[in-house]
């Protein structure tokens, strides 16, 4: 009886012992990130120092802070309020810096990632990036995974400058076979730690290509890391203060005074204007103008006409900071199209996100604030793209925290291209009678719409793809001017292969 005793005792303690390291590994992978932007005066500032300062100054800080920019007269260091107090700076020769210096001077270490050649996917993570080092890595990328990985202008800014792409693919596969999924990133140029999602995306996908196969073989994955060039050259280059807008109007220097530009995630041509409020200003000078009309950026027209064009299955917008997934329509008073796939994968991707925030958890929702004229609510109209906004946890962090969070965010855009692959869909490819594919309006009776939007047919390869939530059977109508309408009955399936669907000109 005592041996039972002493066995149960042991066992008990051993379970709890479990429970108690499963419970701190958890918090310890888990640990949440203190909300500290680099550029942020309220918390962090700039320090310059001059050369004959530069041994006091380490010996001051204990060698904890590196120098994050060098002139030819200066050394900068980029430190915590707190920090500057306890050492008492300002001194002679080490100066507080309070005034809106471009980011360059807060990223850590971009004079010498712009002095590198790009050498292999581990140059990915050495820190943040600017326009140049964008397409310094993206054309880096191309050449060594030729096979996978291929290099697009999109279209130019306002001032000139080229929207680069990186596609994701196969090229032994043919892209005639293929459906495409989009992620984009800095539409707003200062929330930088968006560009490094966009580029975990790609790291991953290339690091890990067996895992991806599949994947690549039918799928052209877009990553588009910085949409707002203009915006990023202004946050990077000549003052920290700008950088959400792009270049509008495109002559004459920008000036932080009048704050020139054009909100382009205001500028879709989608309720463009019409919600009103503080985040949607027809005021040039506000932060959140939306532009003259609706798509008159290039920014915008360049994404509208790529999504015209590659009709994406799904997509990702990333943005900084307010820890949610945003899901279409993000409009309160608009109604999504039932039954309501968007919805549901939403909360799945949601709930896969271990949040590092200090404050609060990771959520799926509609959105933050009244908005109008977004990227993914004009995609999820146009075209029903399952397209979602990701504000991931925080803002421009020390760049060593930078990976816990694409490592938090992670299973989020892999659960979404798994489901792209493997979900319940309606897969159609419509053509004629003589093999030419066409741009035929789809109805689906079981899918009931409530803002008046028409599907169609992808002219370029004749695909039409739609995810469900379920298999339950649903009549379908195919139909164009000049041609036979086409009636039949399916139910969603996980089978990759499209049903054909062939369309007879009308007798005259």
């Amino acid at each position: 009886m005592k041996l039972l005793s002493a066995f149960v005792v042991r066992s008990f303690l051993i379970v709890c012992l479990g429970f108690f390291l499963l419970v701190s590994c958890t918090g310890f992978f888990r640990k949440k990130i203190l909300n500290s932007p680099l550029n942020d005066t309220r918390k962090m500032l700039l320090v310059r120092i001059e050369p004959g300062r530069l041994g006091e100054f380490r010996e001051k800080t204990g060698k904890r802070y590196s120098i994050s920019y060098q002139e030819s007269n200066f050394y900068y260091a980029v430190m915590t309020k707190e920090d500057i107090d306890r050492v008492g700076f300002p001194s002679p020769g080490i100066t507080v810096i309070k005034q809106p210096f471009p980011f360059k001077y807060y990223s850590g270490n971009y004079q010498d990632l712009i002095n590198e050649s790009f050498t292999g996917l581990e140059d990915l993570k050495k820190g943040y990036k600017d326009n140049i080092l964008n397409i310094h890595y993206l054309l880096g990328i191309v050449n060594h995974h030729s096979k996978l990985a291929r290099f697009e202008v999109i279209g130019k800014s306002a001032r000139g400058r080229e929207i680069p792409a990186l596609i994701l693919t196969n090229s032994e596969v043919s892209d005639a076979d293929k459906v495409s999924v989009l992620f984009n990133c800095a539409h707003h140029a200062n929330e930088v730690i968006s560009i490094e999602h966009c580029y975990d995306i790609a790291y991953s996908i290339l690091s890990k290509q067996d895992e991806y196969e599949e994947i690549l073989n039918k799928m052209k994955i877009w990553v588009i890391p910085i949409v707002n060039p203009d915006g990023a050259r202004h946050f990077w280059h000549v003052s920290n203060l700008m950088g959400r807008k792009n270049g509008y109007p495109g002559r004459g220097p920008i000036n932080d005074k009048l704050n020139p530009g054009v909100d382009i995630n205001r500028n879709y041509p989608f309720l463009w204007g019409k919600i009103g409020g503080g985040y949607s200003s027809s005021n040039p000078s506000n932060y959140f103008y939306r532009g003259p009309y609706p798509g008159s950026e290039p920014e915008t027209r360049a994404m509208i006409d790529l999504a015209n064009k590659e009709r994406f299955v799904a997509s990702i917008s990333y943005h900084a900071y307010a820890n949610c997934l945003l899901v279409p329509y993000s409009i309160d008073s608009l109604v999504n199209p039932e039954p309501d796939m968007a919805l549901d994968l939403g909360r799945r991707m949601a709930a896969s996100v271990a949040s590092l925030h200090p404050e609060k958890e990771f959520e799926a929702r509609k959105n933050i604030y009244p908005i109008d004229g977004v990227d993914q609510d004009y995609f999820y109209f146009a075209h029903g793209t399952l397209a979602y906004l990701l504000e991931t946890s925080h803002l421009n962090p020390p760049y060593k925290e930078v990976e816990k969070v694409n490592r938090s965010l992670k299973e989020s855009w892999n659960i979404l291209l798994n489901e792209v692959l493997e979900g319940r869909k309606i897969f159609l490819q419509v053509a004629d009678d003589k093999g030419t594919f066409l741009d035929a309006k789809v109805e689906l009776e079981r899918v009931k719409y409530s803002q008046e939007e028409v599907r169609f047919s992808n002219r370029k390869n004749g695909f039409f793809f739609q995810l469900f939530p379920d298999r339950k059977e649903t009549k379908i109508k195919i139909s164009k001017d000049g041609y036979e309408s086409v009636e039949l009955q399916l139910r969603p399936k996980r089978a990759w292969e499209p049903v054909k669907i062939i369309l007879k000109r009308n007798r005259i």
